[in-house]
């Protein structure tokens, strides 16, 4: 009985604040529906099925994520100036501190994905390049080092492409992203295994479905919706990938529309979640961000793990 307690003990001692936190999905709203904004962050509280208006951003973004302190980083690529800002929400989650993060070097062309990774640096893709850059944040920097290429994609390939946002599973530690699948049109979801993307050199890696090769997400009919067929689940343009980060639930959305609650192991849709106020699409989109948790101080993990056996020994003793 002890042990069982003390083992919990450590489990919730691990997990931290994300256990006591409320589940929350974080987006972009455009008030013309299109990229001439103006630009709001929206938040959607799961647990209470409401959205909130954190408040109007400085200029226009595409590009959003969260750390594990909630600060917001957003980006708009379209006009090439890589401006990286960064918000605080204050206690009743409006926009605070909005303010210049970096300016990052040019020639990353249009990102289209944004997520901070569990070491709680920046992680970003974009519109055929096919390559995964990290931006150490804090750092001060204005360059991005390329942490994955995708092995045998592109048009001088099977036509696959990493394209759109990404997202940490909290689950098994893969990143995960919307992009193009082999055969160069449908929709659907890639994975690369988390290490390979956090370990600082530049990994070659193959297209692998989310799940792996033989799990739904890879079936040849299975397209999430492109500009060939805007009738797809997310639209024309599938764009934001999130998770629960307590139960692993997946979340998606299209450009400015269309957030839905995703079976991550089906490959199906289980619902649409609007505004419950109205009835109507909610339309957040664009990408998606969530609290992403951070990795333990190894010396953190080393102290629970000695205090934990100290505490069984003595146990056995008595």
């Amino acid at each position: 009985m002890r042990r069982a307690a003390l083992i919990a003990a450590l489990a919730v001692a691990l997990a931290g604040p994300a256990l006591a936190a409320p589940v929350e999905i974080f987006g972009l709203k455009s008030d013309s529906g299109g990229l001439g904004g103006p630009f709001h962050i929206l938040r959607y509280d799961v647990g209470a099925n409401s959205f909130y208006d954190c408040g109007t951003i400085i200029g226009a973004a595409t590009n959003l994520a969260m750390n594990a302190n909630r600060r917001l980083y957003y980006m708009y690529p379209f006009d090439f100036s890589h401006v990286l800002y960064r918000a605080d929400l204050d206690a009743g989650n409006n926009l605070v501190n909005q303010q210049v993060e970096t300016t990052l070097t040019p020639g990353l062309s249009i990102i289209d994905g944004f997520t901070i990774g569990p070491d709680q640096n920046l992680y970003m893709t974009g519109y055929g390049h096919s390559e995964i850059y990290r931006y150490i944040v804090g750092s001060g920097n204005t360059f991005v080092t390329t942490e994955v290429t995708l092995l045998g994609g592109g048009a001088g390939g099977d036509g696959s492409e990493y394209r759109s946002d990404l997202a940490f599973d909290p689950l098994t530690g893969y990143l995960v992203g919307i992009g193009i699948a082999p055969g160069g049109v449908r929709r659907t979801l890639f994975q690369i295994p988390g290490n390979l993307v956090m370990n600082g050199v530049n990994d070659y890696y193959p297209w692998e479905y989310f799940g792996g090769n033989s799990s739904p997400w890879a079936s040849p009919t299975f397209d999430l919706g492109n500009p060939a067929n805007p009738g797809g689940p997310l639209g024309p343009n599938p764009d934001g990938v999130a998770f629960d980060f307590t139960t692993g639930a997946l979340y998606l959305s299209g450009d400015g529309e269309r957030l839905s609650l995703w079976d991550r192991y089906n490959a199906t849709l289980i619902n649409y979640i609007n505004d419950p106020s109205s009835g109507a699409d909610a339309l957040m989109g664009w990408d998606l961000a969530f609290q992403q948790a951070a990795i333990p101080e190894p010396a953190t993990l080393s102290l629970l793990a000695l205090g934990g056996l100290a505490l069984l020994r003595r146990g056995k003793r008595r």
